[in-house]
């Protein structure tokens, strides 16, 4: 197996994207008109965002593949200088410490890697983009017409509770103060 063997579907889902961008990707980019204008603004974006999501997430799996095709190559090099041709159970052992050794090794470079932090930077904003958006047509479209609360709906009584707390201690201290008790 060589590191070769992914490039196929990397080249596909580039391709796909190359695709996607030149025609679906343009109707994003169409103003709306009409009453619906709103809501089709908002399902566009909602789509650009998945379509964001989505190709960061495909590139960073590719790179994890690509970490797990090298660490599996280097294994086989190993086993094969390290082993010899005896089976035991001690060269089970030794062929887990290997296995062990070389994929921790693997991905510990790959993980210190400058790419690794940027495409997790870049998929982690993506992923916060698109559950953003989510919450937000989930409330739009679904608890507002069910008359359930939202979150902004529960983070203000949250903050009226907080304030109704703060003021019975301070009026509870002051009755204290001014009944002698204090």
């Amino acid at each position: 197996m060589d590191n070769t063997s992914f490039e196929p579907a990397h080249d596909f889902f580039n391709a796909w994207l190359d695709t996607y961008e030149a025609t679906l990707g343009r109707l994003v980019e169409v103003p709306a008109l009409g009453p619906s204008r709103e809501k089709y603004d908002k399902m566009m974006t909602g789509f650009s965002k998945f379509v964001n999501f989505y190709s960061t997430w495909m590139e960073v799996n590719s790179d994890f593949q690509k970490v797990f095709a090298d660490a599996m190559n280097r294994v086989n090099e190993r086993v094969a200088a390290e082993m010899g041709e005896e089976i035991s159970p001690d060269k089970y052992k030794d062929f887990y410490n290997i296995w062990i050794e070389t994929y921790s090794s693997a991905f510990k470079e790959f993980l210190k890697s400058g790419h690794f932090a940027s495409d997790m930077g870049k998929f982690t904003s993506y992923f916060l983009e698109f559950q953003k958006y989510n919450r937000e047509m989930l409330e739009e479209n679904y608890l507002k017409q069910m008359n359930l609360p939202t979150k902004s709906d529960i983070d203000e009584i949250n903050k009226e509770l907080y304030s109704l707390r703060k003021k019975t201690k301070e009026l509870a201290r002051q009755i204290q103060e001014l009944s002698g008790k204090g």
